[in-house]
């Protein structure tokens, strides 16, 4: 292509046609000039498509996490619910009596007392802000979501917290005291099988585990410990259910980003 160009020049030189010439040497540059501006063009867009497919996969991952999230949310929102409906039928239970009795009252406690934590997925999230490409989320409605997703995870952290020093306080440090533990389960079983085996109690057994029950129902101190467990547990519920409404809506705004062109 260059020596066509040179040739036609020569040409139009040698023939004295000066004018058409300059004509022909301006269109040529910008010819190359077009040349150039196409091939910057095509690279930007080239660049493009590429930070598009890294936002894109970006995307993927932090809705992956989310849909984690969820699952998480719904199992800890079950649990936080039986420690509410276990707390109040333990602040009203009717008199310990039978073996049977014992059981339930003793499997109300272990609900209430199994603790549970909230841990968000954070994968996507830690490599967008360690690797610095938090600028590549270019819709800022997700940004400004994602942002208010964390302010409400740090405080459902801060609320935990502040419920497992009450827990430790009121209930676990008082039932180690007033009670004692494995009066139902065979040792012996449970280690050779893995799994917890009941054990029956003589009448003796039976008295002392209803005595020890009773002193521990009655202490003032667990009944508060009860009470803050139902009222709190309630509220990280209201705040679990907030959360999870934020979080769905954020996967509509994330799911509406990836189908865009």
């Amino acid at each position: 292509m260059p020596r066509i160009f040179n040739s036609i020049r020569q040409r139009l030189l040698k023939e004295n046609r000066f004018t058409r010439y300059l004509i022909y040497a301006v269109g040529e540059i910008v010819l190359v000039m077009v040349g150039i501006l196409l091939a910057l063009q095509v690279n930007m867009w080239n660049e493009q498509r590429k930070e598009r497919q890294k936002e894109v996969d970006f995307l993927k991952g932090l809705k992956a996490d989310l849909n984690a999230d969820l699952d998480a949310l719904d199992a800890i929102m079950q649990e936080r619910d039986r420690k509410v409906q276990s707390a109040l039928i333990l602040l009203d239970r009717p008199p310990l009596e039978t073996y049977h009795d014992l059981l339930v009252v003793d499997s109300l406690i272990w609900n209430v007392f199994r603790w549970v934590r909230f841990a968000p997925q954070t994968n996507t999230v830690d490599e967008l802000v360690g690797s610095g490409n938090l600028s590549v989320i270019k819709n800022d409605s997700i940004k400004s979501m994602m942002l208010e997703l964390k302010q409400m995870q740090e405080t459902d952290r801060i609320y935990t917290e502040h419920m497992r020093r009450e827990y430790d306080y009121y209930l676990y440090d008082r039932h180690a005291l007033i009670r004692e533990l494995g009066t139902f389960v065979d040792r012996r079983a449970s280690f050779a099988s893995g799994t917890a085996v009941k054990r029956p109690l003589s009448a003796d057994e039976l008295a002392e585990a209803a005595h020890q029950a009773d002193a521990f129902l009655n202490d003032r101190q667990v009944r508060n410990g009860l009470h803050l467990a139902a009222n709190n547990n309630t509220s990280m519920l209201r705040r679990g259910r907030d959360m999870r409404d934020h979080i769905e809506r954020l996967i509509v705004h994330i799911n509406n980003d990836i189908q865009r062109p």
